[in-house]
């Protein structure tokens, strides 16, 4: 009896093992032989002058200067010839770029690349923080630095200096692509990739697959990890802001009526914020721990194979990291609260905002039940924000579209691993949802930790070598998903 419960056990054992060894297992990929030949730093000086249009998007669109992004469109024409004889250009909505790429040769679907052309503001008061100014788009011996090189004036540069070294060479693509850079992701895209999504669509445009800007290519996701690992987001997150008010008798704080307005809403905060909604340890959470099987320590290896059975432990792991426990669960954060305005008088109203960042297996509605039901309190008034918007589906990990941008990446960055991932941000992307269930979010940027606070920060920059393997990724999508050869 005991022999047969200790070969039963050696035999588990070794299926657990034989599965760690399986899915440690990595595609080869050859690194291709003759990228693209680019004069890196000729390209690094022509980021560099980008930069130093200050194509802002303020808070509000009637501050945009159209001046910046009109001189930008003029110098863009200028600087890349080839790409405004070729492909046909339109102006969308006086500030975003829809370009065409024609190649009717076959009925395959068209592809789309995407970025944006806007910045986020330099917090004032920063400005001299910064190595060189934020508008300067210096260049130096290794890196080019300004507002735009991370966030994402450098996708869009990399783009049509990929298209242009391409037309020099004489390539044709076989299908059609589509550029689109809109004016306003930074706030939220209403009247660029909104606009150019539904110009597409009103002309019938169907893609196989659009590629928007994205995660990056990460040193040491993880500590233990020592392969660079490229986060190709294959969904993102929805978003939701809810006002809560409260209103209750005022008065001299000398004599106070019961619970004030503030303390009626800080204990509906309070169970919100600790009582989230529930992780979800989905399909695609799996998919991302089984693609990092192969560059795990050993000592995880065992269990990042063997999900079915470490699950349960995995996801009580993942929960009490911030960066993780976000791509598990709808995250809750008060993000404004406003009340009172004199130290000796009783406020008769107290609001709040929480912001929700939805993950794709809830959905707006699902949060606002979950909302009213953890307050409780018919005293909180409860109103969802405009500029609410549900979680994208999941993308197909298993299409044709993502193996050759998985190819792509790996041609040009060979010793990488390859990630699907969940984003828990917000990109132009979600305005494409129309045109093609294959979206995936994906910047060429390599970035160690302390490069992640530079987006949207200080002192941001790209190194001049990632900028050229930039250059090289995006002409290797082309010829690999537009070749003649495909």
């Amino acid at each position: 009896m005991l022999y047969s419960f200790l070969l039963a056990l050696l035999a588990f054992v070794l299926f657990l093992v034989a599965r760690a060894v399986y899915f440690s297992r990595r595609i080869a990929v050859e690194p291709i032989d003759n990228p693209l030949p680019v004069n890196v730093l000729d390209a690094a000086h022509r980021l560099g002058k980008v930069i130093q249009f200050k194509t802002i998007s303020q808070q509000r669109v009637a501050d945009i200067d159209g001046d910046e992004f009109r001189n930008m469109h003029s110098w863009l024409e200028d600087t890349f010839p080839l790409v405004h004889q070729k492909l046909e250009k339109e102006v969308i909505n006086e500030f975003s770029l829809l370009y065409k790429w024609g190649g009717e040769k076959s009925k395959k679907k068209p592809i789309m690349l995407t970025c944006h052309l806007d910045v986020v503001p330099v917090e004032p008061g920063t400005e001299d923080d910064w190595e060189y100014p934020p508008f300067d788009g210096k260049v130096t011996d290794e890196h080019i630095y300004g507002r735009g090189t991370m966030d994402v004036q450098s996708g869009v540069m990399a783009i049509l200096e990929a298209v242009e070294h391409l037309l020099e060479r004489g390539f044709e693509p076989d299908r059609t692509i589509y550029l689109g850079f809109g004016h306003d992701e930074e706030i939220d895209g209403e009247f660029g990739a909104s606009e150019i999504s539904r110009i597409l669509e009103s002309r019938g445009v169907e893609l196989e697959y659009l590629l928007d800007e994205g995660l990056p290519v990460v040193d040491e996701l993880i500590e233990g990890i020592k392969s660079p690992v490229a986060l190709v987001a294959v969904a993102e997150k929805g978003f939701l802001s809810v006002e809560l008010t409260v209103e209750s008798e005022g008065g001299h704080s000398s004599v106070p009526q019961g619970k004030t307005a503030i303390a009626i809403l800080s204990e509906a905060i309070s169970r919100l914020e600790n009582n989230p909604m529930p992780a979800k340890f989905d399909g695609l959470i799996k998919s991302t721990l089984t693609s990092l099987c192969a560059v795990v320590p050993y000592s995880l290896r065992l269990f990042v194979a063997n999900l079915w059975l470490f699950k349960g432990a995995i996801k009580r792991v993942l929960s009490n990291i911030p960066t993780t426990n976000a791509t598990l669960r709808t995250t809750t954060a008060t993000t404004i609260f406003e009340s009172g305005m004199k130290d000796n008088l009783i406020p008769t109203v107290a609001k709040s905002v929480v912001n929700f960042r939805i993950h794709p297996n809830d959905s707006v509605d699902s949060v606002l039940k979950h909302v009213k039901r953890t307050i409780e309190n018919d005293k909180v008034q409860i109103r969802a924000l405009n500029g609410y918007i549900d979680p994208s589906s999941v993308s197909d990990m298993k299409s044709d579209s993502f193996r050759q941008l998985r190819i792509s990446i790996r041609q040009i960055f060979p010793n990488v691993c390859v990630s699907p991932t969940l984003m828990t941000g917000a990109t132009d992307a979600r305005h494409y949802t129309n045109l093609t269930s294959n979206i995936y979010r994906f910047s060429p940027l390599r970035a160690a930790h302390d490069d992640i606070d530079r987006v949207h920060g200080t002192n941001e920059r790209i190194s001049i070598e990632n900028y050229g393997e930039m250059i090289q990724f995006y002409a290797q999508v082309i010829q690999n998903s537009a070749g003649s050869g495909d």
